[in-house]
């Protein structure tokens, strides 16, 4: 066996047999076994960061309870989870398990321009039943508010307009609730005039149909376009007016639109807007209506068509012709049409006439009706005087 030798120093030195057997032991791991050990290392390391991340996360998340609750900063969301009632500040937050429902509401560009457009006594009311709204308010004249009014064809201020989680909502099961919301592609627009909100505002006027009651020019310069309903006795004082309005007017400059919304759809008033339409049809819709209007409480009190016969003999019509129109199904189409419009425009009661873009709700009498056709005319006071 090889001694070991000394050098200068007097220390031990390695034997190259020595040697040998040092390099041999290294030499006893396979490119493997280290590919192997390398790969088990990773696994160790990418566990213990693994712990620390959630370690600090999970004290994270205790620290962020902890500071919340004592600095009243604000509420985690696991401590909001289980709250039902819980203050901060001066409010008190109230948990509802409904969704949360956006409702974009159309209002005027300002209250100057329209103070009956103010929608905050309606929310105010509606909140009662929907406490969850998260309101949006669009002003009418921004891009917004145009491209609210086009998809949704919006035609009054205000106008509500709900996001289809609406129906997800408790109250919204109800199937009477459901009629008062008009289906539309995205979302669900509120009938108000079901609800009796008055509109505020009008952006635009009825348009005049083929079937329309004209009295007048069809090219004068201004059309006082009325839904009428001959049992209502607001439409008769308001009829009388407008009668004694037109006279101060030329056949240019003012003709006379009527429509129909009677309040009953079953009952006389129906039989007599069938009377109004089928006199028209023979070029006597005035002889009609006059005596309609007169004599409201005769014909309300029977149930049959017989006494609108009595009155188209008395102001000369065709009988038979009379009678074919009122028994056919394009006069009660029209008719139709006439309701279906008044309700697009949220029309809640009559008279409701339209001077242009200018909406006149109920009873005006007739110095007012003048007044507002002279303004449309361009016609100043002292002209008017």
């Amino acid at each position: 066996m090889p001694k070991k030798s000394k050098n200068k120093e007097g220390k031990k030195i390695k034997t190259r047999s020595s040697q040998k057997k040092v390099s041999k032991s290294k030499r006893g791991l396979t490119l493997k076994g280290i590919e192997k050990k390398q790969q088990n290392d990773r696994k160790i390391q990418n566990l213990i960061s693994a712990l620390i991340i959630m370690s600090g996360l999970f004290v994270g998340s205790l620290f962020v309870d902890v500071m919340q609750l004592v600095s009243r900063s604000g509420y985690s969301e696991r401590s909001l989870r289980n709250a039902e009632v819980f203050e901060l500040g001066d409010k008190t937050w109230v948990a509802y398990n409904e969704p949360a429902i956006k409702v974009d509401i159309l209002v005027a560009d300002s209250d100057d321009d329209c103070p009956a457009c103010n929608a905050d006594d309606v929310l105010s009311w509606m909140k009662k039943f929907i406490p969850t709204m998260a309101i949006n308010k669009v002003k009418e004249s921004s891009p917004e508010g145009r491209a609210l009014i086009e998809k949704y064809e919006l035609k009054t201020i205000p106008s509500f307009v709900f996001d289809e989680k609406v129906q997800e909502a408790e109250f919204y099961q109800d199937e009477q609730v459901q009629e008062i919301f008009d289906r539309k592609e995205g979302g669900l627009v509120l009938n108000s005039a079901s609800l009796g909100i008055p509109a505020g505002k009008y952006l635009e006027a009825p348009e005049e149909k083929s079937g329309d009651i004209l009295i007048g020019r069809e090219n004068a310069q201004v059309k006082l376009i009325t839904f009428i309903d001959f049992e209502s006795s607001y439409s008769k004082i308001f009829y009388e007016a407008v009668k004694e309005a037109r006279n101060e007017f030329s056949a240019d400059q003012l003709a006379l639109v009527y429509k129909f919304y009677p309040s009953d759809l079953r009952g006389q008033a129906i039989s007599a807007v069938l009377a109004g339409e089928c006199a028209y049809q023979q070029g006597k819709f005035e002889g009609m209506a006059d005596i309609l209007i007169a004599n409201q409480k005769e014909w309300a009190a029977t149930d049959d068509f017989q006494i609108f016969d009595k009155y188209a003999v008395r102001i000369g019509l065709n009988k038979k012709a009379f009678d074919d129109c009122a028994n056919s199904e394009d006069s009660r189409k029209l008719i139709q049409d006439s309701i279906n419009q008044a309700e697009n425009f949220g029309i809640a009661a009559t008279p409701a006439s339209f001077i242009k873009d200018e909406f006149l709700n109920g009873i005006f009498q007739k110095e007012d009706i003048v007044q507002t056709v002279n303004e449309k005319l361009g016609i100043s006071e002292e002209e008017m005087n």
